[in-house]
């Protein structure tokens, strides 16, 4: 996977993830050095010129650093937690950008892993990478994870977000083992929801919003459900026991 600008090489290199090339702004060289110095004898490093970093990146202005690093992973239900406290599950969300900030969230906000269903877009994108903003490295990221995947399993519901006509997420106990599921901006969850069948523990949720407001970004839908069953676990573990008779 592709990392540009030194951000995405640091939080790489905090997670003990190695990169096998970097490659750095010959006339900026001198302001990376520090970073630079922390690769080890596994990394080929290499000075180049601005306008081959400029050809080669798909950022608006150059960055003084790019990283070619391995993917994590991969990642199934066999190697991250199951049945999780919270995992976020993806229903064509096919916007890297959202991708990228929705596993930033994840990581943010108490999350065991993120699986993306079909239709979703790559996470390791360059778009989703930088967006991610170095989560990319911190929660378990699931590929090719379908609704049937998440049916055949027990122990945990489905909280579904949908456009209309669900509770609102602090109304729903959120502190048990629980799946996040969001869908695409356009079509909403629908598709997602007809791949989970019959499952008997789906919940679903609306956030409420003001008249006459647009819906939300899918990636702020997740970050506010991700957050209120984050506090909804914070409140529990800390509430005061009661008295014993």
């Amino acid at each position: 996977m592709v990392a540009e600008g030194e951000d995405l090489l640091v939080a790489g290199l905090a997670h003990g993830v190695t990169p096998s090339v970097v490659f750095v702004d010959a006339e900026r060289a001198d302001e990376v050095s520090d970073l630079i110095a922390q690769l080890g004898p596994q990394t080929e490093a290499y000075a180049v010129r601005r306008d081959l970093l400029s050809e080669a990146s798909q950022l608006a202005a150059p960055p003084r650093v790019m990283a070619i690093l391995p993917q994590p992973g991969p990642h199934s239900f066999a190697t991250v937690q199951f049945p999780p406290v919270c995992g976020v599950w993806l229903a064509g969300v096919s916007d890297p950008g959202n991708v990228g900030t929705l596993v930033r969230s994840a990581a943010a906000l108490g999350a065991d892993w993120l699986a993306l269903g079909p239709g979703s877009a790559d996470p390791f994108h360059p778009r989703a990478v930088r967006a991610s903003m170095g989560a990319t490295f911190a929660v378990p990221l699931l590929e090719g994870v379908r609704g049937e995947d998440l049916a055949s399993r027990e122990g945990f519901r489905v909280i579904a977000a949908v456009a209309h006509d669900g509770v609102a997420p602090w109304q729903t106990d959120l502190t048990g083992p629980l799946v996040l599921a969001l869908g695409s901006e356009r079509e909403g969850l629908g598709p997602g929801l007809a791949q989970l069948g019959d499952h008997a523990d789906v919940i679903r949720v609306t956030i409420p919003q003001t008249r006459g407001a647009e819906s939300l970004n899918v990636s702020a839908a997740g970050a506010i459900l991700c957050a209120e069953a984050l506090r909804q676990r914070h409140i529990s573990e800390f509430a005061p026991s009661a008295p014993v008779a």
